[in-house]
């Protein structure tokens, strides 16, 4: 479920700055509440380094005998308050929350001799009701599988490399990732040295069956006479639910030499926010690139560099950068950074970013398909995007959707809300969405503009800049690329500064609307923000998501260029109202007017045959109030003030 990096928003004020957020997870209390969100198998954004074919397997583990081993070398034993919720199996996870185990057992080469689980869901499951079902009050859990001690003295340039499938709930914004390898030199009695094995994934998320590997030379240089590593779930995060498990252990000698480029990135701006699209107005002279370069070979890499290319869509260069980085240790990983000077007046088109490196010995690397990196931008006339589904090629593209079923009590103004930074004074006109192949015409959403001090103070967040008139998805948006735009109220000039750009999306009759979450690129969690109107006791209502909506601001003129809403000649006045208020009709005929407090409750509700009616509001609290106008067959949605 792609809720795993939802982050409150007090945190990431703190975070604004520019720090990234990837690993941050969400609040136990707001998780809880989610419903599952479909989506695509995310891909691995930083990839483990490949098996070598040539190196040398020390110790080997396929459980075929449990966590008696089939080792050669000795017993695994748990440790921990909760190191017996570590099992061998061969069923896979069970519990409240796993109801089909057979679906999710771990896909490693010797599944079938079976593997070892540690499975929080079934201990915080009942198990004497039928269904079972999740206790009353679930407790994190913390527990260590600890392998037999090794002697790796004559090879201490080693990697542990595992097969691995994990799913957990619900990681707090403060705890980190709870899932680690950790490595002692002394026997077992501490243990200096963890290593996250989470990848990025965060709470809710399937990582599906993932080999990982982990360069441990750094950690056992000092004594590797006497090497024990464990797998730790640390519940201290606050981790309760669903498993985690593991099979085909290894510790293999390393590669003599293998760099790793984990990633590029091309940020316009600095911070760490990548942005698909920028306005030819918006761009800046020069985009901050970077990289990071890990050492993954035994052997320290000398005179190591990193070069960044950019290339128009006609393949010529039009700016580069060398960034020298020197030596990096085994182990180690460098993150080289510098401003890559670009065209003045940046033409418009699209633009690759090629990330290559040397080194001393990179003619002897292990594996050269994993020196380089690319990254996609585009320049254009009027559309603003921090989602780059326009400019990634699809078959590189990794997306999931977010929407007025994806959150359980939220089927009405859900916000989907980016980060957008003004370098030069612009008016803009309106936002454009890409919506999700599951949305349904006659959904419809608001668009709005806030300061990013009423973002962060995260609720009521009422204080629009602007904000536009309602739109109606109609079928004509699902079959014509369903990416609707709409006109603001009034065109907006925006000084220089930043603000963050909303799509506010409502249920209407039943029919949902849904909204692309692009989750190709990382983005800090503070550069994509969802807002919910009801959530959890801890009244928070704002939460970092760690990719990018695709809800794009426009400065277009013909932004909102759309067919009407189905039933036209409606007018509502006055607005804003003390609480009577008129309908009129420009056709008479039977309508019925309901009215829709900011939560989606239905708060009055009247018939009438004829051109008008009135109808009164007073007595219901101050706000924004939806009004649905319809004649059974179509209908007119609009809002109106109550003061």
């Amino acid at each position: 479920m792609k809720n795993r990096i939802y982050t409150p928003a007090m945190v990431l004020a703190l975070l604004a700055a520019g720090a990234q957020a990837q690993q941050a997870g969400t609040d136990h209390r707001f998780t809880d509440r989610l419903q599952r969100l479909e989506q695509e198998q995310v891909p691995v954004q930083h990839p483990a380094p490949q098996a070598a074919g040539q190196r040398a397997t020390l110790f080997s583990e396929d459980f075929n005998n449990g966590l008696a081993g089939n080792n050669g070398v000795g017993a695994w034993t748990v440790a921990g308050p909760n190191g017996n919720v570590w099992r061998y199996t061969h069923t896979g996870p069970n519990g409240a929350y796993s109801p089909t185990p057979a679906s999710l057992i771990i896909a490693s080469a010797t599944a079938a001799n079976g593997f070892v689980i540690f499975n929080s869901d079934s201990a915080n499951t009942n198990w004497g009701v039928t269904p079972p079902a999740e206790v009353t009050n679930s407790v994190a859990l913390t527990g260590s599988l600890v392998s037999p001690v090794l002697d790796l003295s004559a090879t201490p340039a080693v990697e542990v490399r595992f097969s691995q499938r994990f799913r957990f709930c619900c990681a707090t914004s403060t705890g980190g990732p709870g899932h680690f390898l950790e490595v002692s030199t002394d026997g077992g009695a501490t243990w200096p040295t963890r290593y996250s094995v989470e990848d990025g994934l965060g709470n809710n998320t399937d990582s599906g069956t993932r080999d990982l590997g982990i360069n441990i030379a750094p950690a056992i240089a000092a004594n590797p006479a006497n090497v024990r590593f464990r797998f730790t779930q640390d519940g201290t995060n606050g981790i309760t639910h669903y498993h985690w498990q593991v099979d085909d252990v290894q510790v293999n000698t390393l590669p003599d030499h293998e760099l790793i480029m984990l990633y590029g990135y091309t940020a316009q701006f600095g911070g760490g926010v990548e942005y698909g699209t920028v306005p030819q107005s918006q761009m800046p002279s020069s985009i901050n690139v970077g990289s990071a370069i890990y050492n993954y070979g035994g052997n320290a890499q000398t005179n190591v560099s990193l070069t960044v290319s950019l290339k128009n869509a006609s393949n010529t260069e039009v700016g580069s950068l060398t960034i020298p980085v020197g030596t990096i240790a085994s182990g180690d990983t460098a993150h080289p950074d510098g401003q890559l000077t670009v065209p003045a007046n940046m033409p418009l088109g699209t633009y690759t970013a090629d990330f290559t490196m040397t080194s001393d010995d990179i003619a002897q690397d292990q594996h050269p398909d994993n020196n380089t990196a690319k990254r996609y931008l585009a320049v254009s006339q009027d559309l603003y995007c921090l989602d780059a589904m326009a400019v990634i090629p699809a078959a590189q593209q990794s997306n999931t959707r977010a929407g007025t079923t994806s959150f359980a009590d939220n089927t009405v103004d859900v916000r989907l809300l980016n980060y957008f930074e003004v370098h030069q004074e612009q008016a803009f006109t309106g936002v454009q969405v890409q919506l999700a192949t599951q949305t349904q015409p006659g959904s419809y959403f608001i668009a709005a503009v806030y300061d990013t001090a009423d973002v962060y103070i995260g609720t009521p967040l009422s204080s629009p800049l602007v904000e536009s008139d309602v739109r109606i998805i109609t079928q004509g948006d699902m079959n014509s690329g369903r990416k609707p735009s709409v006109a603001f109220l009034n065109p907006i000039t925006l000084p220089v500064g930043a603000y963050y750009v909303s799509a506010n999306m409502y249920q209407e009759n039943g029919k949902n609307m849904f909204i692309i979450d692009d989750l190709t690129v990382p983005q800090p969690g503070s550069a994509s923000m969802l807002w919910l109107p009801v959530d959890d006791p801890s009244n928070r209502h704002i939460y970092g998501n760690g990719n990018a909506w695709a809800v794009r601001l426009s400065s277009s003129p013909s932004v909102g260029v759309q067919e009407l809403p189905n039933l036209e000649g409606v007018s509502i006045f006055p607005s804003p109202t003390n609480g009577p208020l008129e309908v009129r009709m420009d056709t008479p005929g039977k309508t019925t007017v309901e009215v829709f407090n900011a939560l989606g409750k239905l708060v009055n509700t009247t018939r009438f045959n004829g051109t008008s009616t009135k109808v009164d509001l007073t007595g219901n609290s101050a706000g924004i109030y939806t009004v649905r106008v319809s004649d059974g067959a179509r209908y007119n949605v609009q809002r109106i003030a109550l003061n």
